[in-house]
């Protein structure tokens, strides 16, 4: 038989949180107050999160937490002791972003289920199963990047379930890999604080629109695809919209899966009157990627969505049967059957009445006091001897220890306590990636290793690193392999590796591995587990400051040069410039320029309009490995800001700091 598809909803508040139930969801997903990439959502507290499970417990319905941002060192004793109170309480899974925190888990607290979160960039079956490998991961979320073909591969091949985005908004960059709302105005997406800078108009050229700005998602014409795909989870995206738009959509994915067809015309206008950016699309599913993916939230959707009739979702309560026995001398006994689940519980030893004996409507009264519970009795039978006497405090703590063990987590977690990481400080190296093999000048030696990207790879050119792609997907590999082979062949001797689903294949072919900051590197735990899957260095996220970073001596940060704050799949310069020209600028309604250039597989990598310029402020980061980023600059540029180093030169270019 086959499983069922999960249909997993989103909640921000309360009234989403009942709406998904009542509509239909198999599961929810939700964020607390902390670690959460949604933190402009109302979200849930410690305080209130055991009612909510037990409701979608009562219901039938799971509850997985998010902890999907990028977590701090000084951040997890509290990042353990949230996991382990919401395990406590019953939360079925927690939905991780950050790979130290998923080691750190894993390592101690095995029982608990991990979800691996789309931020983890999971574009190919190497990345799921290993994730599956060495954190123990049981679900992956796939990247919204993937098209139905590389979907259903990884889904039915997989270690891991894959969970895949269906409805929702999503970003112009790949998952995981977005940058642009930190650079622009210091507001991390890693860390749940993203102001949406895609939304805003940009100008390439001549041409001024949103070219940034993407449609939501919707496959509700995709179902038999999707069905078929092999996924195990179907998830719908709007952790920062209300009830009516949850219990909506929701309602609707539960019907068209259940009878197992696409929407109507009418389904999907009222989808969109919930909320849409232009309409919906299914690009990057049906691998169609074009102008017409663009989209933004104009006044006729909001007018859409204002005349929306508004409904309150009620849940209706669950049917309970219970079952008391009281023998005089023994314990009370008391039975709750829901569905197919039932719990007996023990109290106090039933006496003989003196004076006046407990009736049988006495005990039923007591017993049945389920109002501030998800229940409603069904049915009541009491079995007892004659002219009994117990007391009613007693029968109302055996009706409240009963539904607890209802909702009971057979074995319950104690916080572990941590020891400090010590963490294995490499030699002090400089690198240095070369967006494109004509920029690398003649004093290249001041640099250890010298990278260009893995596509522009040709014999003879003067390096000994390649950089990995930071998109592959399945349908890529062979070609991957080719160069790979070419480059090993060619003496090579490092790989800067930019995603997790690289990592084995480039240990075969004996590549020594560098890992770039796409790995979103912020704590010790995440290193270490690095360190520990191969790493011979480390360059740390370019958001850390330089006291977060003073304890990483010796691993590696930008010491030079333009962040890539985007990688898209969706191509900007196809829809403007045009491929041939291979790059752009986009300028902001500042008048900053990002360069824009065409990467392996159409893909494009945006960079930061400022450079970080560290030559004149060594001494900030001595204790650390430096890598620079070449992207638009010339030959003789490049050779100048290398001599500018060496010199511990001022310039009077904008710049950005590590601070």
């Amino acid at each position: 038989m086959d499983k069922k598809i999960e249909i997993l909803a989103p909640a921000g508040d309360k009234g989403a949180f009942i709406s998904a139930i009542s509509s239909g969801a198999d599961a929810i997903y939700l964020g607390t107050k902390a670690f959460n990439a949604r933190l402009r959502a109302e979200n849930f507290t410690l305080d209130n999160m055991p009612e909510l499970v037990r409701l979608a417990h009562a219901h039938g319905v799971k509850v997985y937490v998010t902890i999907n941002t990028a977590i701090y060192d000084k951040e997890l004793d509290a990042l353990l002791f949230e996991v382990v109170s919401l395990w406590n309480m019953g939360v079925d899974a927690f939905i991780v972003a950050d790979l130290g925190a998923m080691a750190l888990i894993k390592k101690h607290l095995p029982q608990i289920e991990l979800h691996a979160s789309t931020q983890c960039t999971v574009h190919n079956l190497d990345g799921a199963d290993f994730l599956a490998d060495t954190v123990g991961a049981s679900r992956v979320v796939l990247a919204r990047e993937l098209d139905k073909k590389n979907i259903k591969y990884i889904s039915q091949n997989s270690k891991a379930e894959a969970e895949i985005f269906v409805h929702g908004a999503h970003c112009m960059s790949v998952s995981g890999q977005c940058l642009l709302s930190f650079a622009m105005g210091g507001r991390s997406g890693n860390r749940g604080e993203c102001a949406q800078p895609c939304r805003l108009p940009y100008q390439i050229g001549n041409i001024k629109g949103y070219p940034l700005s993407l449609k939501d998602m919707s496959l509700c014409r995709q179902i038999s695809e999707i069905l078929e795909s092999g996924a195990a989870s179907l998830k719908i995206e709007g952790r920062m919209k209300g009830q009516e738009y949850v219990g909506g959509t929701v309602a609707i994915w539960r019907r068209l899966i259940d009878e197992k067809r696409n929407a109507t015309n009418g389904e999907l206008s009222t989808l969109g009157a919930l909320f849409s950016r232009q309409g919906f699309t299914d690009g990057y599913f049906n691998s169609k990627i074009d102008k017409s993916m663009l989209g933004v939230r104009t006044e006729q959707n909001k007018q859409e969505s204002s005349t929306l009739d508004k409904r309150e979702y009620i849940l209706n309560p669950v049917p309970v049967s219970i079952v008391a026995e009281l023998k005089i001398g023994m314990p009370s006994r008391l039975t709750l059957t829901v569905d197919e689940k039932s719990v007996t519980v023990f109290g106090d030893i039933v006496d003989r009445a003196i004076n006046a004996p407990l009736s049988e409507d006495d005990i039923a009264k007591s017993l049945s006091k389920l109002g501030s519970t998800p229940f409603v009795l069904r049915d009541i039978k009491i079995i007892k001897d004659e002219s009994i006497m117990v007391r009613v405090s007693s029968l109302n703590k055996l009706r409240r220890d009963a539904i607890d063990k209802l909702f009971e987590r057979e074995a319950k977690l104690d916080l572990p306590s941590l020891e400090k990481q010590d963490i294995i400080h490499p030699m002090r190296i400089k690198t240095a990636l070369f967006s494109d093999p004509s920029q690398i000048p003649e004093n290249k030696d001041y640099f250890d290793i010298t990278f260009v990207y893995l596509n522009k790879y040709k014999s003879g050119i003067p390096v000994n690193g390649i950089c990995m792609p930071p998109v592959i997907f399945d349908s890529q590999w062979q070609e991957i392999e080719s160069m790979l082979n070419m480059a090993k062949k060619e003496g090579i001797e490092y790989a800067l590796v930019t995603n997790i689903g690289q990592i084995s294949r480039l240990k075969k072919y004996g590549f020594k591995l560098i890992f770039d900051y796409r790995f979103n590197v912020f704590n010790r735990p995440c290193v270490d587990y690095l360190q520990k899957n191969g790493a011979e260095n480390i360059i740390m996220s370019p958001e850390l400051t330089l006291p977060q970073l003073r304890d990483f001596g010796g691993l590696m940060v930008v010491a030079y040069g333009k962040i890539p704050v985007m990688t898209t799949h969706k191509c900007v310069i196809k829809d403007t410039e045009g491929c041939e020209s291979g790059k752009a600028y986009l300028k902001d309604r500042q008048g900053a320029k990002m360069f824009c250039e065409c990467g392996f597989g159409h893909t494009n990598i945006i960079y930061n309009s400022v450079p970080i310029y560290m030559a004149d402020k060594q001494g900030d980061i001595s204790h650390l490995s430096w890598h620079f980023i070449f992207s638009d600059e010339t030959k003789k540029e490049c050779f100048d800001i290398i001599e500018a180093y060496r010199k511990k030169a001022p310039t009077s270019k904008a710049l950005r700091r590590i601070k």
